[in-house]
C-alpha cells in the first residue's frame, strides 16, 4: 500500500517526501543505506522511474549518495556542499549554459508578468513565497525547491509571451533541476527564499524594471552558490 500523501504533488516529489520521512523515522545516520531499491518501491507503492527520479531529486539536494552496485546512503549535508555539483544533464547543457540561458529570459519573463500581475495572483505568489521562508528555516531543500519550483511555473504560466512558455515547456526539467543544485547548502536556503520576495515585492508594487532586476539578481547569485560565475 502506497505510504504518498498530497497527490497534488508531481509523484517524484511526494516519493522523495516520503524517503525524507522514512529517514527520520528510521533514524537514519550519514552512512546507513536505506533498503534496496526494489524494496524500497514496493514499500512507498511506487514505480522504478518514479523512485529513481525521486533518489535523484534527494541526491541533488545532498540528502543521499546513489552508488552503482552498492545502494543508496545517507549522506552528510556538509559533505555533499563541498562536493562538485551533480549535474545530471551534462550530455546535453553545461550547468553554465543553463544558468545563462536562465539570465536572458527569466529576468524578462518577471517583468511581462510584473506589468500585468493583479492581487489573486500576488497573494498566490505570496502563499508560495510564505512556503520557502518556512522551509529556508527548517532547512528543508526538498520542500524549498518544490516551492521555488512553483514560483517559477506561476511567472512562465503569467508572462504572456507565448514563445517563452513553450521554451520553458520544453526544457522546464532542466532549469528545475538548476534551480536544485545551489539547495545542497542547507545554510544558505534563506537566500533563496530572500531572493523570491524581493521578486514578490515588484509583483505587489507592479513594477516591471524591479522584478526584471530582482529575478536576474537572483539568477546570478544562485549560479554563485553553485560555484559558477556565469559572465
Amino acid at each position: 500500500m502506497s505510504v504518498l500523501k498530497k497527490a497534488s504533488q508531481p509523484i517524484p516529489i511526494r516519493t522523495a517526501e516520503a524517503i525524507q520521512a522514512l529517514i527520520r523515522e528510521r533514524g537514519l545516520k550519514p552512512g546507513d543505506a536505506l533498503p534496496a531499491q526494489r524494496q524500497l518501491a514496493d514499500y512507498l507503492g511506487v514505480s522504478r522511474p518514479s523512485l529513481r527520479e525521486a533518489l535523484s531529486i534527494l541526491e541533488t539536494l545532498g540528502v543521499i549518495s546513489v552508488e552503482a552496485g552498492r545502494g543508496v546512503y545517507v549522506i552528510d549535508p556538509a559533505t555533499r556542499a563541498a562536493a562538485p555539483a551533480q549535474w545530471r544533464y551534462n550530455q546535453l547543457f553545461s550547468l553554465r549554459d543553463v544558468y545563462q540561458t536562465r539570465l536572458a529570459i527569466e529576468g524578462l519573463a518577471a517583468a511581462l508578468t510584473a506589468a500585468t500581475i493583479h492581487g489573486g495572483v500576488i497573494a498566490e505568489f505570496d502563499s508560495i513565497s510564505s512556503a520557502m521562508d518556512a522551509a529556508a528555516q527548517r532547512r528543508d531543500g526538498l520542500a524549498l525547491a518544490d516551492a521555488d519550483t512553483r514560483f517559477h511555473d506561476l511567472i512562465f504560466s503569467l508572462c504572456g509571451n507565448a514563445m517563452f512558455q513553450k521554451l520553458y515547456q520544453d526544457i522546464r526539467t532542466v532549469f528545475v533541476e538548476s534551480q536544485r543544485i545551489p539547495m545542497a547548502e542547507r545554510e544558505r536556503l534563506s537566500e533563496t527564499a530572500a531572493e523570491h520576495r524581493r521578486v514578490l515585492e515588484a509583483f505587489a508594487a507592479r513594477e516591471p524594471e524591479a522584478a526584471r532586476r530582482a529575478m536576474e539578481c537572483h539568477i546570478l547569485n544562485s549560479a554563485a552558490r553553485a560555484g559558477l560565475a556565469i559572465l
